[in-house]
């Protein structure tokens, strides 16, 4: 198994673009897991494809982040193409169990995809005058996923007030990439939120990756750092201590990928 631990990029020309084509380079994987995309749609989902066929190059900008070169690397080599994701419900009903609100996580799904439009160039920053419209956008599309009714968090508006009431300051151009991050001790609630969260997408990636190594395939998965951060303990008790651990794939001994 290879776990490349992405720096989130949108430029092809950026260590994780070239850390994920090299590791194709060096290895065939019967299976990629990817960090973005549903489990439950099973292998090589056509929805999956279609988003992929519809990704494009702009000097070196590529939309759709890391997740490109990942898929595009498993279709070349005849791997199957899974999503790492568990479904929004299984999500839902865990922090529920440990105590967040629908409310705060409607909240937090919409506010973590801020980092993504600020990637993509869809918005400068928390206060530009586009984010309204897209966070009114993400909160019917997430109140969907998650099983919620329309009259949690109904508008921009309302979100904005749970905002100020969670991280206690307006949003706006104060907004920081870190207010996303899994920290239990970060300076934000929604750090809080955010590792109740990820506890429960990392439990799933797990075992995800523990059932495709029991039947013998050989797996790439292309997740964020933070989740590879949170699951080697768990990886080292499983498979034992890496091979390899490192950001430039050369310098990895041949015997890292014996697939004999």
């Amino acid at each position: 198994m290879v776990f490349v631990g992405a720096n989130h990029s949108t430029r092809s020309d950026s260590p994780t673009f070239k850390l994920i084509i090299d590791v194709y380079g060096r290895a065939h994987f019967d299976t990629l897991i990817a960090e973005g995309f549903p489990y439950a749609r099973g292998p090589d989902a056509p929805r999956t494809l279609q988003w992929l066929a519809s990704q494009t190059e702009t000097d070196g900008f590529v939309m759709g982040g890391e997740s490109v070169p990942a898929l595009r690397g498993a279709i070349q080599q005849g791997a199957h193409i899974w999503g790492g994701e568990p479904d929004d419900a299984v999500i839902r009903d865990r922090v529920r169990a440990d105590g967040v609100s629908d409310v705060d996580l409607l909240g937090f799904y919409t506010l973590r995809s801020v980092p993504q439009w600020i990637r993509e160039k869809r918005v400068v920053d928390g206060g530009d005058v586009r984010a309204a419209a897209l966070i009114e956008g993400e909160l019917v599309r997430n109140r969907s996923r998650l099983g919620l009714t329309e009259t949690t968090l109904p508008d921009y508006a309302a979100w904005a007030r749970w905002y100020e009431q969670t991280n206690g300051r307006p949003f706006g151009v104060t907004f920081r990439l870190e207010e996303v991050g899994p920290l239990v001790d970060g300076d934000f609630n929604t750090n809080r939120i955010a590792a109740t969260v990820g506890r429960a997408r990392d439990a799933f990636l797990l075992k995800t990756i523990a059932d495709h190594l029991t039947k013998g395939e050989n797996v790439l998965v292309v997740f964020g750092a933070s989740h590879l951060t949170i699951l080697r303990p768990a990886l080292d008790r499983m498979l034992g201590p890496p091979c390899y651990v490192g950001g430039t794939i050369a310098q990895a001994r041949a015997t890292c990928f014996d697939q004999s």
